[in-house]
């Protein structure tokens, strides 16, 4: 994670240090998940995501955007009629570095009478960082450390915590006054991973989990109560199908014409 910071730091810095025209800003909204564990979006599930970014206007139709974002996912088989018997939940928080580039559909901010408003779409690349867990009997457990499908003991790794993503997404900009800007915007993250939820594949073996990791990994990884349904190597997730995250939200960023670097 080290590396990714100063990664984007060496990004980041020349881009202050040498843009004519940048901005800083904030960003509020809320945060859901689609996967194993939330064939279809449950807005119940929905939760509060913040983060600042720093943005520079390449020309009137393009902006490149730095984004960190903190938020939270989660998932409760409850939700569903048809995944009930299978019981399973998780919540994770996520952190998130984001390089986003931006394209208006109408000419915005530089260049001569440029509009006061534009719809925008955007893509990008993420890294992030995520912790899966499950609340059980009061105390929060974290699922990753449980080797729940047992991953590690068929292939001596498990499925890493940090991992990449592809933003896709869109809004609507307008400026607010000569300096401020306003947006919503809503971003679906295509998670390298199926890993959000901690589910992906089949049930594994529950003796051979609890005599490596304990009588509590066996609990969280099968918890129905009907032995026909969770069976040794019976489908427990779809492994065909990554998990996605979504992050939308307001923002309103401070326009700096000339800047001056510092560094």
């Amino acid at each position: 994670m080290q590396k990714i910071k100063i990664i984007f730091a060496f990004i980041l810095i020349p881009t202050i240090c040498f843009s004519q025209n940048w901005e800083i800003g904030l960003i509020v909204g809320g945060s859901n998940y689609q996967g194993d564990i939330a064939p279809n979006i449950a807005i119940s599930e929905t939760h509060f995501a913040s983060g600042f970014f720093f943005k520079r206007n390449l020309s009137k139709y393009f902006s490149s955007t730095f984004l960190f974002t903190q938020c939270e996912i989660s998932g409760n088989d409850n939700n569903y009629d048809y995944l009930q018997l299978r019981n399973l939940d998780f919540r994770s928080s996520i952190t998130e570095l984001s390089y986003q580039l931006e394209f208006n559909f109408f000419p915005f901010s530089l260049g001569l009478h440029p509009n006061n408003y534009t719809p925008y779409v955007f893509t990008g690349i993420s890294v992030f960082k995520f912790q899966p867990q499950t609340i059980y009997n009061g105390e929060m457990i974290n699922l990753h450390a449980l080797d729940t499908e047992g991953k590690i003991l068929m292939s001596n790794s498990s499925y890493s915590l940090y991992q990449m993503a592809i933003p896709i997404g869109g809004g609507f900009k307008i400026k607010v006054t000569p300096n401020f800007n306003c947006a919503i915007n809503l971003g679906f993250r295509y998670a390298f991973t199926d890993y959000l939820d901690d589910v992906s594949t089949t049930y594994y073996d529950a003796e051979i989990l609890e005599d490596n990791y304990g009588k509590m990994a066996t609990l969280l990884s099968d918890k129905t109560d009907n032995e026909v349904v969770s069976f040794n190597g019976k489908q427990r997730g779809r492994q065909d199908y990554k998990d996605w995250y979504i992050i939308g939200g307001i923002t309103i960023s401070y326009r700096i014409k000339n800047a001056v670097c510092y560094f």
